[in-house]
């Protein structure tokens, strides 16, 4: 019971995470430690179902009860004292990036550092890609769909700030609020499908090339 309660706090901090503007899913997982477990959980969900689903659902649920929850005050806050909010956000991430550094067994090589610029140019290409992608034709949700898979794994990219570079933001409020299942399941399928697609490629990345994967993802998050 008490490993249960403690994934699904984790879940609840990785859930809140996700809809703070300029924090991401991903980073939450590094910093709570368990990002690795994650991947593993997803990569191997059809190969060793009895073990991965039930973490990832206790996970899920933990996600959901966090958003839910933190989504009210969330919205107080940023009405009345976005400004200072924006600080607080600051000095989470800036907090964050020693993390990248603790590599397991590795030491950051110099040429292990050539990869943060490419985070960096990678942030830049999506935001570039943003302004040209418009619409709600099937090309702008499979894109939407894989860059939100994206950004609910990959540290350092914000989902709310994939959902907004695209216009999509208000609109899944407002699909959620009113229940509009088209919209919901087309974004969510595309999403779905970039998850289960990208994990098992980030998976085999972060395992042989953790020190290059780390100083490409804060290269993203700066």
């Amino acid at each position: 019971m008490k490993k249960i309660l403690k994934q699904i706090f984790n879940g609840a901090v990785i859930g809140a995470s996700v809809i703070v503007p300029g924090l991401s899913g991903g980073t939450s997982a590094l910093i709570l430690g368990i990002y690795g477990d994650i991947l593993d959980a997803v990569d191997r969900l059809f190969s060793d179902f009895k073990k991965s689903f039930p973490y990832l659902l206790t996970l899920a649920a933990g996600g959901a009860l966090g958003f839910y929850v933190c989504s009210f005050p969330l919205g107080f806050i940023l009405k009345n004292f976005a400004f200072e909010f924006s600080f607080f956000i600051l000095g989470v991430i800036a907090g964050s990036i020693p993390i990248f550094f603790n590599t397991p067994g590795k030491k950051i090589s110099p040429p292990a550092l050539l990869f943060a610029p490419c985070g960096v140019l990678f942030t830049f290409g999506f935001e570039i890609l943003s302004a040209r992608v418009a619409g709600d034709g099937p090309l702008s949700f499979l894109i939407v769909g894989l860059l939100s898979a994206i950004a609910l794994i990959l540290p350092g990219i914000s989902l709310t700030y994939v959902l907004a570079a695209f216009g999509c933001y208000d609109a899944l409020i407002s699909a959620i609020n009113g229940i509009e299942l088209g919209f919901l399941i087309k974004l969510g399928s595309a999403t779905m499908l970039g998850i289960l697609a990208f994990t098992r490629i980030l998976n085999r990345a972060y395992r042989k090339y953790p020190a290059q994967v780390n100083m490409a993802v804060l290269g993203m998050v700066l």
